[in-house]
């Protein structure tokens, strides 16, 4: 009786002792069985205050874009903030807050003008005629095309083309190279794979890159009335170097590297011919050709000498006025010369873009 009531002490005293033992009375339990208690993820659409941030104390995306600016002509990504802390000038005139769509292609792009359809359908016949012409797939002498332009096409892929208000432009194949020279020689442009150049009175806009390299790295400049203007792909600022030194600027280089500056030079101030062409017909018919040595022509078309030497190496002068145009199928060099800028390239062992 005694063990009985013994027993039944202990087991409520162990029982009640869960519950109502001695010492203070655990205020929670850990119940393994149940499920972990997991917080409600987030709505992602509700965008939380610019003043918040995460735990390592950034901002949250929708900060980032309202902080971010573009600045330059390459668009440089800069913080407002710093901005408008180091800097005088105010975002809203040499910036923008939307971010610059990204080209398909490189920045230095494809300028290659066309060289029009095939010969059998859009050009008219020449009058010269070569017995060996009737067997290669271009004739041989100036043509005329359907638009009213007189083309010459010589050895290794390299053509000009002529207007007859007199504007020429030159088009080497083999290395991507095009020249123009307006008629009045007040504009002219070039194309290279080191660069583009583009002068128009007495500004001049170049933007250069070594084609040699992997990964270009874009310079710009702008030679005018005030000096030279410098940036740079990767720069936010640029320089003003004239007579007093070099100093930042906020004059900016409006260089549009998807323009065909070599087309807007070569067809500015031209005016639509009429359908029978006499005026092209006559140049056409009063121009003249000659064989030299070593495979070398000479071309007189619409008062410019043309001449390609055996080596391929072709040069183009005009009588009246100062205009030069060289290029050469082997080495990918170009020079243009004219009363208001004289501009190389080179893609041998100096590959280089120099303009004066």
């Amino acid at each position: 009786m005694w063990r009985a009531t013994r027993q039944e002490e202990m087991s409520g005293s162990n029982s009640r002792g869960q519950v109502n033992g001695d010492g203070p009375e655990p205020r929670s339990k850990l119940n393994l069985a149940a499920k972990p208690f997991m917080l409600p993820s987030r709505r992602t659409s509700a965008a939380p205050s610019s003043s918040q941030g995460d735990s390592n104390g950034s901002s949250n995306s929708s900060s980032k874009i309202q902080d971010i600016a573009y600045i330059g002509p390459t668009h440089l990504p800069v913080n407002t903030r710093v901005w408008n802390s180091i800097s005088s000038f105010s975002l809203e005139d040499i910036a923008r807050t939307v971010p610059p769509a990204r080209p398909a292609q490189s920045q230095i792009i494809n300028v290659f003008p066309s060289n029009g359809p095939p010969a059998t359908a859009s050009c008219l016949k020449s009058p010269f005629q070569n017995p060996a012409s009737q067997t290669s797939q271009f004739p041989f002498g100036p043509i005329l095309l359907d638009n009213g332009v007189i083309q010459l096409r010589l050895r290794d892929s390299i053509t000009v083309d002529m207007t007859v208000e007199g504007s020429v432009k030159v088009v080497n194949g083999n290395h991507n190279i095009a020249i123009a020279v307006s008629s009045d020689t007040m504009a002219t442009a070039m194309h290279h794979p080191n660069g583009i150049v583009f002068q128009n009175g007495p500004r001049v806009d170049i933007a250069a890159v070594d084609a040699r390299r992997k990964y270009p790295y874009i310079r710009f400049a702008k030679m005018w009335q005030k000096g030279i203007s410098l940036t740079s792909a990767r720069c936010a600022l640029i320089y003003l170097v004239d007579a007093a030194g070099t100093r930042t600027t906020s004059d900016m280089i409006s260089m549009d590297m998807e323009a065909d500056y070599v087309n807007q030079v070569f067809f500015n101030g031209v005016v639509p011919a009429a359908h029978n062409y006499v005026d092209q017909w006559q140049i056409i018919r009063s121009s003249s050709y000659q064989l030299g040595q070593e495979g070398s022509l000479l071309f007189q078309v619409n008062g410019f000498r043309i001449t390609q030497g055996g080596d391929g190496l072709v040069k183009i002068s005009r009588s009246n006025n100062r205009c030069s145009i060289r290029t050469s199928p082997t080495n990918g060099c170009a020079t243009v010369t004219t009363n208001a800028i004289h501009c190389t390239a080179s893609l041998g062992t100096s590959s280089h873009l120099f303009v004066r």
